[in-house]
């Protein structure tokens, strides 16, 4: 199987934990062939804890074990999912971009 990254917004806000669950709820009947990982979940529960780059090292870790990334959610807006990106494209991992 492979191990899907799934990026999205967080800030500390627990809705958006509740919409990645939903989004990887759906991916897990469509792609069977596939395991996804959310830092959100994995993660989020540290948040306050560390300082923004320790915490963003956590998910590099687990990112460059993955091998994808599916970024969805504002994205684009996001500090965090923007680094996340970075990362990916640096090593040539394959990006994907998940809408609706």
């Amino acid at each position: 199987m492979r191990m899907i990254y799934v990026a999205h917004p967080f800030g500390g806000e627990m809705k958006n934990v509740d919409r990645v669950q939903k989004i990887i709820t759906e991916l897990i009947h469509k792609h069977p062939d596939c395991t996804f990982y959310s830092p959100l979940h994995a993660t989020g529960f540290f948040y306050s804890q560390l300082t923004y780059l320790d915490g963003m090292e956590h998910c590099f870790e687990a990112l460059s074990r993955c091998d994808e990334l599916w970024l969805c959610g504002s994205w684009q807006d996001s500090r965090g999912c923007n680094m996340e990106y970075g990362f990916a494209k640096a090593k040539g991992m394959p990006i994907k971009f998940i809408t609706g």
